[in-house]
Order: C-alpha cells, then structure tokens, then sequence
C-alpha cells in the first residue's frame, strides 16, 4: 500500500480540512516536497459535504482501534493519534418519513407517491450536504485568497440572492442596496434618511474616527443616531450581523464588510459555492498536487515520532511500521491530537431535510437568514437546493447553528426548529420536515499552540458563517514555519502562460518568447 511512496519530505500535512489544505497548497506552492494526509476515504475533515449515502454511513461513527508502535531506538518517542471524529458528538440522524412505500397507506386524498427514505437514496448523489455550512464574503478573507493564488478556476460559485429579517412575527426580504431602501414601504422617509446616513459612517468612517463611542454598546451608538427599534434590528442583524451586546468598534467592523462586499458580484454581499462547502478544500488540494505534493486519502496513520532529547517532531508513523521523516513541519489538526477535553466549548449544528423552503419565491433562491434577540446569540439559517447543486429539485436543505459556541451547548433542537417555524406559519411546517439530522462541534479555535518543535497544530471550523478565521490561522502558520519572506501562495500560473524551452532550438524558443510578450 505504502511501496514505491518517498519517506522523506520538507512537510508533512495531517488532514484535510479548510486551514490543513491552505497551508499545504502555500508549501507546495513555495517548491516544498509536501505530503498531504488523511485516515479518511474523503477530503475536508470538518468541512466535508456528503452525498445522503455518505452522511448516514458518517452519522455511524467508528472506532479506531489504538496501534502499540515501539519506538525504532532510545531516542525515538511514538505519540499515538486520536480518533478526528471525537470533536463531532451526539450525532442524531432522524427521519420523519418511512423506510419503504410498504409502510405507507395510499388513499384517494393521498394518491401520488409518497416520499419514503428508499425515494431519498435513490437519489442520494444529488445530495451535497456540508457538515460546516459556511458563506462567502465578496471582499476579502477566502475569496480575496482564491482570486490571488488562481485557486478560484477550480471552484463556482451562486449568489445569494435572497437575505431575510425576523420582523412582526414573521419574515421579510432585507433590503441590500441604496436603491432597496429608497423603494421600501416599510420605512419613512424620515427613516430612510437617517438609515443611510448610518450606513454611509460605516462604510466611509475609520474606527479611530468613532473616538469614545468605539466601545460603546453597538445597540446604544445606533440609538443616538436617532434610529428607532425596527431600524436597530435591521442593522444589527442583518448588516453588521451582531449580538445586541457587540461593542460600536465590532459593528463598524462588520458593517464595512458586508457595505464592500455587495456590488462586487451582484446586489448581494454574500455568495455560495456549487456543489457545498467541501469544494473549497478540494481546490486548494488540488493546486497542492499541481505543484508537486503528494495526496493521500485512507492513509493507515498510527502516530508521530519525536526525537526525545531534543522534543522535536520528526515525522510520522504508518499502521504497518513504516516511517515518514520531515524537514520544515509537521501541520496537524487538533482533533488528532488528545489535546481535546470534555469542557471544550460546542457548536450545536442542526440541518433539516424539507420539500417546502421557508418563504415562497417564484425563482429557486439561496437564502440567509439571522435570528437574534437582546437576550440571546445569534442563530445562523442558510437555506440551499437544487440551484446551487446541493439538494434534488423540489428538496431543501436547512442549516442552523449558533453563531456563539457555548460550555454546554445540549441539545436545542426543538426550541430552535419551534422559533423558526412560528415565523415560516402555514409554507413550512412539521409535516415538510422529511429528516433531520444534529450533532454537536466541538470547537478547536483558540486552544494552545504544540509544546513540541516542528508540530504545527491547526484548527477546525468556528460558529461564524465565513471562513476569516481559517484565512488567518493558514497565513500566520506558515509564516511561522517560513519565516524568511516566502510568499504566502502566490498566484499560480495559467496553462497558457507557461512556456517550456527546447534547449536544442534556441531560435524558435526566442520566436515563441517574443510572441507571448507581445500577446
């Protein structure tokens, strides 16, 4: 399995996820020898998405049994991996439907075929269901990362072209431009005024501009601009996309990024990519590959090796004995570590199956919707089907997940699901809900970093709907591990932009340089 596979490399990548992926396409990037692994038959760790098959043989979690690795001499120490799949807990698959037509009763009233699981398998590749549902900021963070490395030929993307308020009980499209605002019925004149008057401070005004009012509650600056209640909502929720308790300096901040971001795709500030979430770390898997790394799904990973007079990692160690020596770096996520505790704080990630989206359109919509209170966190809502490739036509996908992990997050399902469906009334009810399907993250942003030398630990996803945080920690890592300037994923070249010289023709290679130049 292992025969014919080099045994040395500068880095050595353990895991597939968002930020493991980044930082192994940087160092191949860069000329490094890479080997990028993962004990799973899939690429993207937390940040998979799933065909309905894959999601239920997922939601049956297995054991890995420990491997005794004795070290090679006295100098060698084997530390042995955790089961990744331990930061996913309580994972509940539940369905609302039966097995097999055989279980239904067809009568005059209810004549069609009934939707029963077997129908669902059927058609089970056109699921993409993301463990991590995330979205995309049009400026900045991911995106900005996949135009600059040329990542982004690899990947697709929909906007999404429909954002919703919680508002008098029920829901109702936010309005993202100027022009949306002007044309609303449902604010005054006098409102509008002064509506824009905020949002033109906070896309032009710098926080050193905000002087005292900076940690000030949010909640009370917007206030003194006059804004009533309703206005409040709307730009807490729906623009600056923060709790009540968010200080001025953390709503501006947000506010800026979503008043940049609209227009530079569309009237929307957000987009989604084809297919889940889990194309993401393909992309940046695959330019790994292009420039030379080597993939390796399923890989029989036992433990790392450390050299223990100097406490320094070496490399890695396969379920059949075989060694793998580094360089530069081992990059490992946290979940293979046993650096994670049952205090670790939890997402609570909940995804329902629905033939009914929550609010009527005439056009298939990819929808963004926040729920929040002045005593509560956020709750994230993204809907998505059959346009963007996720869903069969007629189904919908429903994610909701805290914004805010908590110590002891339990299971909220019912009171989450009963929020959101007093708003949705009659379209979308318990009897659209074909299954659903729960499980608890737990969070790894923020832990310490590796006491030992050469061991880089990464992190998985957090409670936000972007991918900031994973930007951030791949940039940083592999400064740290490259210290001397390297440039953090340059753009790669385009096929056609690639010229290879015929040293035995001097001439037409001079022709063909020329020609491109002038092209």
């Amino acid at each position: 399995m292992l025969e014919g596979l080099p045994r040395e490399y500068d880095v050595i990548v353990v895991g597939t996820g968002m930020v493991e992926s980044i930082l192994g396409a940087a160092c191949a990037r860069i000329g490094k020898s890479v080997l990028h692994i993962d004990i799973n038959d899939y690429y993207g760790s937390e940040w998979a998405s799933f065909s309905l098959d894959a999601l239920m043989e997922w939601a049956q979690k297995q054991e890995t049994a420990e491997i005794n690795i004795d070290p090679q001499d006295e100098h060698e120490k084997i530390v042995p991996i955790s089961n990744p799949k331990d930061v996913c807990r309580n994972v509940h698959l539940k369905w609302n439907i039966p097995e097999t037509t055989e279980e239904t009763e067809t009568t005059e009233e209810n004549a069609s075929k009934p939707m029963t699981l077997d129908v669902l398998k059927k058609q089970s590749r056109k699921f993409n269901i993301d463990l991590t549902p995330k979205l995309y900021y049009a400026s900045g963070g991911l995106i900005d990362l996949l135009v600059q490395s040329n990542v982004a030929k690899y990947c697709e993307f929909k906007l999404v072209s429909r954002l919703l308020l919680e508002r008098n009980g029920q829901l109702e499209n936010v309005p993202s431009s100027r022009a949306d605002i002007f044309n609303s019925n449902d604010i005054s004149l006098i409102d509008k005024r002064l509506l824009m008057k905020v949002i033109m401070n906070c896309s032009s005004m710098s926080i050193d501009d905000l002087n005292e009012d900076r940690n000030l509650p949010f909640i009370d600056y917007l206030k003194k601009q006059k804004l009533n209640d309703k206005l409040c909502h709307l730009i807490l929720n729906s623009i600056s996309m923060v709790d009540y308790t968010a200080t001025t300096k953390e709503g501006f901040i947000k506010a800026k990024r979503y008043l940049d971001s609209i227009g530079r795709y569309g009237n929307s500030p957000f987009l989604f990519p084809l297919y889940g979430n889990g194309e993401m770390t393909q992309a940046f898997c695959r330019l790994c590959a292009v420039f030379g790394g080597i993939q390796f799904l399923r890989f029989p990973l036992a433990a790392f090796t450390l050299n223990s007079s100097t406490n320094q990692c070496t490399g890695i160690v396969a379920t059949t004995g075989e060694r793998f020596h580094v360089k530069d770096a081992v990059i490992c996520n946290h979940a293979y570590t046993k650096s994670i505790s049952e205090s670790q704080n939890t997402i609570h990630r909940i995804v329902l199956l629905t033939n009914q989206s929550i609010k009527a359109s005439e056009k298939e919509e990819i929808t963004y919707l926040r729920l929040s209170s002045p005593d509560e966190t956020g709750i994230h809502v993204i809907e998505v089907g059959y346009g963007p490739g996720c869903a069969p036509d007629g189904l919908f996908l429903l994610y909701l997940f805290a914004e805010k992990s908590q110590t002891h997050a339990g299971d909220n399902t019912d009171k989450i699901i009963e929020r959101l469906l007093e708003l949705t009334g009659d379209h979308l009810t318990r009897t659209n809900i074909l299954g659903q399907f729960t499980f608890d993250q737990i969070e790894t942003i923020g832990l310490p970093p590796s006491s030992i030398d050469k061991l880089f630990l990464t992190h998985g996803p957090d409670g936000t709907i972007d991918h900031d945080a994973a930007v951030i920690t791949a940039r940083n890592l592999f400064h740290e591990i490259y210290p001397n300037g390297e440039e953090f994923l340059a753009r790669a070249p385009d096929p056609e932009d690639i010229i290879i010289e015929d040293s035995s023709n001097t001439d037409d290679t001079s022709t063909t340089n020329t020609e491109n130049e002038a092209l």
